[in-house]
Order: C-alpha cells, then structure tokens, then sequence
C-alpha cells in the first residue's frame, strides 16, 4: 500500500468510527445515529429475511470503501436495508 493510501484510510478512520451513522433525514436535517439502531431488510439474504425488523450493532467499511451494517455478527451491504429513525 502505497504511503498516500495509507494516509487517506488513517484520515478516513479520524472521521468516521463503528458506533454511528450519519444520514440526512427526509426533512433534510443531518441527524446521527448511534448503535445499536434498526432497520427493516429489503430483500431475502439468508439468514434474514425480506420486511424483519433487525438491530445494527456497528457500522464498518470493506476494503474496496462499501459501507456494511453488522447485524447478529455478520456484515450486510447498507443497500439491503431501509433505516428506522
């Protein structure tokens, strides 16, 4: 890796962390959200279930900068799922 990636990612981590998420709500405001928080699956992905209601205890990223959720300790792509807040 190179010293200029090493330093975005170390950057990167001084922003974001693994308790929270940052979404605009539909009014438009900037509102965090601290784990654990819920979210209602979109689509079947087994063991979950499309329309189950399921508790996010962290918020991580994959090596390629994909946001996941941690949901009964598996990572699932953030797009499967609709926020509850």
């Amino acid at each position: 890796m190179s010293e200029k990636a090493r330093q975005y990612i170390l950057d990167l981590f001084r922003i974001v962390g693994t308790d929270s998420l940052l979404i605009i709500t539909q009014t438009g405001q900037l509102k965090r959200l601290f784990c654990p928080f819920k979210v209602i699956s979109k689509v079947d992905i087994p063991p979950l279930t499309e329309g189950q209601e399921y508790a996010v205890m962290a918020v991580k990223m994959t090596l390629k900068f994909e946001d996941v959720f941690i949901i009964e300790g598996k990572a699932y792509h953030v797009w499967c799922f609709q926020i509850l807040d």
